[in-house]
């Protein structure tokens, strides 16, 4: 059975690939000045797998200026040290270098099952042809059809990383998953939810994968149906089943599968997002209220339910999705208001408030209050204030001045919380200003 370990790390993985990356360049910022190119590409030759590990960590910090090296870094993709070769692959996906030789021997490396500090070697290499983007499609479309599964998986790993770009890839995917091999049917749906819309011809197939007895094939088939979007509305029923009766993985994702397909699954999809906001667990709860947000007017029917809970202790963690939710369902509503402001007082997660307070109609009462919670003896209120109303559009210069002296604190975490607060508002000014709608 394939542990849902194993998956993760292939989702992840991309983001791994990143922070690696990231920390090579730390290691240049902190280390003495490595080597010039010249002498790291000569490293690279040496007999000392060590010294080649270290001549990899040198060219990673050189960054971009790495490119001449190419050329070494693509032959260090046949050494016989496992993590030598992972290295190479890495840093030649972050370059995008070389594309001639780097595809077809990336290409080669799909079905290499070497595990690595990185993870495994196949799926390395599988993200650093996904960086070459469409170039790389004709390299990868022959591990599609291989008979070794671990070459299969590692195309279909490339194919993840490409997304939409491999939407021409799509009946070689299903045929995949039609062959229901345990090993590769969740790389499978992880490559078709990474293609998202245009991987509609393969919903009857995901449909059937809802049914498996293998939970983990369902959590997938549920993320993939939901990428795909309105066009999956035919899989409607068999998600309400998922949402009643799955494990917690798998309800949580039918309720987001739902809100994303959107009204096309109709009255009985709602009803039960409805009814799924009982459920005993905090991540169901809220993928069911958020997924009632996004079936309007379906969702009509909550809206007593939301209220009533959003006035009762600890029933939505945070309370800030279901606020939301209900502003969107009933704009005249003033409950969704209260729920912020109790968020941003009670540190529930207060940064969720502050965003969502830019998403909804705020009435120049709420702003007087935010207004005056920029008084507050509390650091992350006068913050969270601070950044609802900046979100807001309104007393912008007095919210300002309060992150500028936030970010002065003696504080670290206050510091850089409120410098990244005041950097991305800052960002921001220059765009449009859009108004909220329900």
């Amino acid at each position: 059975m394939f542990r849902i370990a194993v998956i993760v790390r292939i989702v992840a993985l991309a983001l791994a690939l990143a922070v690696s990356f990231s920390a090579a360049c730390v290691w240049a910022a902190e280390s003495p000045a490595p080597p010039p190119l010249d002498e790291l590409r000569s490293q690279l030759k040496s007999t000392d797998a060590a010294i080649r590990l270290r001549a990899l960590e040198g060219l990673a910090a050189q960054g971009d200026a790495a490119r001449p090296a190419a050329a070494d870094l693509v032959s260090a993709l046949q050494d016989e040290e496992a993590e030598v070769r992972a290295g190479a692959a890495l840093i030649l996906g972050q370059l995008a270098a070389e594309p001639e030789t780097a595809l077809p021997a990336l290409a080669a490396r799909l079905g290499d099952e070497a595990e690595t500090q990185r993870g495994p070697l196949g799926l390395v290499a599988a993200f650093s042809l996904g960086n070459y983007g469409a170039a790389a499609l004709p390299h990868i479309l022959p591990a599609l059809a291989s008979e070794s599964p671990a070459t299969c998986r590692g195309g279909l790993a490339a194919i993840d990383r490409l997304g939409k770009q491999a939407a021409s890839t799509v009946p070689q995917v299903i045929a995949i998953l039609q062959r229901n091999d345990p090993q590769t049917r969740i790389f499978a749906i992880n490559a078709l939810r990474a293609i998202g819309p245009e991987a509609q011809p393969a919903i009857p197939d995901l449909i059937k994968q809802l049914s498996s007895d293998d939970f983990h094939t369902q959590y997938w088939a549920c993320r993939a149906l939901g990428a795909i979007g309105p066009a999956a509305s035919p899989a409607a029923s068999e998600l309400i089943r998922c949402l009643q009766t799955g494990v917690t993985s798998v309800r949580r994702n039918a309720a987001a599968a739902l809100g994303n397909i959107g009204p096309g699954v109709g009255p009985a999809a709602a009803n039960a997002l409805v009814k799924a906001l009982s459920d005993p667990l905090q991540p169901v709860k809220q993928n069911a209220v958020i997924a009632l947000g996004q079936l309007k007017p379906l969702g009509s029917p909550a809206v007593p339910v939301i209220e009533t809970m959003l006035q009762e202790p600890a029933k939505f963690i945070p309370r800030a999705p279901a606020a939301k939710t209900l502003w969107q369902l009933d704009p005249q509503s003033k409950t969704p208001v209260e729920a912020l402001l109790r968020d941003l007082v009670e540190d529930d997660e207060p940064w969720l408030a502050a965003h969502v307070f830019g998403e909804i109609q705020v009435s120049e009462d709420a702003v007087a209050r935010l207004g005056e919670l920029l008084d507050s003896a509390n650091v992350w209120t006068r913050q969270y204030a601070a950044v609802a109303l900046l979100e807001i559009g309104v007393q912008t210069s007095r919210a300002t001045a309060t992150l500028e002296e936030l970010a002065r604190s003696d504080n670290e975490e206050t510091r850089e919380t409120a410098a990244a607060s005041l950097e991305k508002y800052r960002s921001k000014t220059a765009s449009p200003a859009q108004s909220p709608s329900p």
